[in-house]
């Protein structure tokens, strides 16, 4: 089992929590750090060697989307965009289940997935669009850990303004 080291930095009246970057926590520590750095979460996970995290936070009216190193306090990629360029889409049946969230900055999108395959096996990743994911030219597949996924897409986010995209 894995142990979770938290140190509280307080000052000002502020409190932070750290948490150790090396390795996946369980799903309810990540949970509860997710909702610590974010009011509104809507997907955060891991890479699968946990050196990496991406966050994607409503900061309403806009959608707050961050990729780099887990625990660094600035990411490699952090952007905030209109809600409206953002959209959600999920797919659910006694087989599969599948969320997806895209963020569009400009000419790229930026889409998490997560859900079960048809074998009931968790799955999680993040791929990078040039232009739109049905018409434009894929970049990459980052495949994400799958117990590290922190998932709240749902319906409940056409009443924070963020679009339904069409089935999958």
């Amino acid at each position: 089992m894995k142990h979770i080291t938290a140190m509280l930095l307080t000052g000002c009246g502020l409190t932070l929590a750290l948490l150790p970057a090396a390795h996946a926590d369980t799903p309810d520590a990540l949970r509860d750090a997710h909702y610590q750095r974010c009011a509104k979460p809507v997907f955060y996970a891991q890479t699968l060697n946990h050196k990496k995290e991406v966050e994607i936070c409503i900061i309403t009216p806009s959608v707050s989307y961050s990729f780099g190193k887990t625990g660094a306090e600035h990411k490699e990629m952090n952007i905030t965009v209109p809600a409206q360029t953002t959209g959600y889409a999920y797919q659910s049946n006694q087989v599969i289940s599948l969320q997806e969230f895209t963020v569009r900055n400009g000419d790229t999108t930026y889409q998490v997935s997560a859900g079960s395959d048809d074998d009931s096996k968790p799955f999680a990743a993040l791929d990078v669009y040039r232009g739109t994911p049905d018409t434009g030219k894929h970049l990459a597949t980052i495949t994400l850990d799958p117990d590290t996924v922190v998932n709240d897409i749902s319906h409940g986010l056409q009443d924070e303004g963020i679009p339904q995209q069409d089935g999958l």
